[in-house]
């Protein structure tokens, strides 16, 4: 599988930080979270996931929005807006960093 953003910004034993930039039409590689993960929109845009199997999640984001999500099946995010997106993305690799 392929890294989950475009740099790496920080990393331990419970937790990994990542930014992910995006241009307008830009895509990640195709790539899989192995952990519960947040993230948080630093610049706002319109994006797609495509998930392997073949389902297409189209999300608008706007400054400052954040999501938690659990790890889940391989996806490619699309950036469909005229704008560059970016979010940074902090994955929750540890139980001591889960509230439950």
């Amino acid at each position: 599988m392929e890294p989950i953003g475009t740099e790496l910004l920080y990393s331990d034993d419970e937790v990994r930080i990542w930014n992910l930039e995006l241009a307008p039409g830009g895509k990640t590689e195709v790539h899989q979270h192995p952990c519960d993960y947040v993230y948080v929109v630093i610049a706002p845009g319109s994006t797609e996931t495509h998930h392997q199997d073949g389902h297409v999640d189209p999300v608008t984001d706007a400054l400052g929005d954040h999501v938690r999500h659990g790890m889940g099946i391989p996806h490619q995010l699309h950036n469909v807006g005229t704008g560059r997106y970016r979010n940074i993305i902090v994955e929750l690799l540890s139980e001591k960093t889960k509230p439950w």
